[in-house]
């Protein structure tokens, strides 16, 4: 409708699903752009201004990020997340280093107590009584003999205590060195298991776990994982 001496507007009929024009050059919602056509300048322009006025840190920032070269061996350093049961296999041999400390803290108390002394002392006189001349060949007392036999012991632990979270920590980081080094160890404790008595149980439970692990750790995916770090490491 229109007021006298005013020429009526032209209106643009509209069909459901259409819509106005957003800007000159822009297709209207709902219709396919042409090929080859690019936004105007202006929008352009817009958009370079939302990207730089931005609050969101770079997607390289977020954890886990591993860019356009994920996966394709690019050196920028990204490291390669181990498969899960990298760290199952881990995981076991930190469970054994768990049993070896508590075998520390029983060793170390059974040393201040005249009932561990006994037992320990017991072993050292069954080594000596194997061989008695070594006392003799050393010059000291049985015993001085028995407090270097149950020191030596406790550091010996501690060691392997430590040993057993150093080499599960390498291990994560896909050092294959560290993978052999479980190898050869599981092999020489089933060399060194003690005969008879409670502690059998408690090094066999040691044992258990660290073959299982190392099983794990020869076999897919960890075998993948492994080489992957390696061939990244000769680059």
């Amino acid at each position: 409708m229109s007021t006298p001496g005013e020429e009526p507007h032209e209106q643009t009929p509209r069909t459901p699903g259409s819509y106005g024009e957003i800007a000159p050059g822009v297709p209207r919602y709902g219709q396919y752009a042409p090929a080859g056509w690019e936004p105007p300048q202006e929008i352009k322009d817009a958009q370079a201004r939302l990207t730089s006025n931005s609050p969101l840190a770079p997607a390289s920032k977020y954890p886990g990020f591993q860019g356009a070269q994920a996966g394709l061996g690019s050196d920028s350093g990204a490291s390669l997340a181990p498969p899960n049961k990298v760290i199952v296999a881990t995981r076991m041999i930190m469970a054994a280093g768990v049993l070896q400390l508590l075998g520390l803290v029983v060793w170390a108390f059974a040393m201040t107590t005249p009932t561990g002394q006994e037992l320990i002392r017991a072993a050292v006189e069954q080594s000596v009584a194997n061989n008695p001349q070594a006392l003799a060949d050393a010059g000291v007392t049985e015993d001085q003999l028995f407090a270097s036999a149950a020191t030596l012991l406790a550091v010996m632990q501690g060691i392997c205590v430590v040993l057993y979270f150093w080499i599960a920590a390498k291990l994560r980081r896909g050092r294959t060195w560290a993978r052999t080094l479980a190898l050869i160890l599981a092999i020489i404790s089933i060399a060194l298991v003690p005969d008879g008595g409670s502690y059998t149980l408690y090094s066999g439970a040691r044992i258990i776990l660290g073959l299982v692990a190392v099983l794990i750790l020869f076999r897919s995916p960890a075998k993948e994982f492994f080489l992957a770090h390696k061939a990244r490491s000769k680059r």
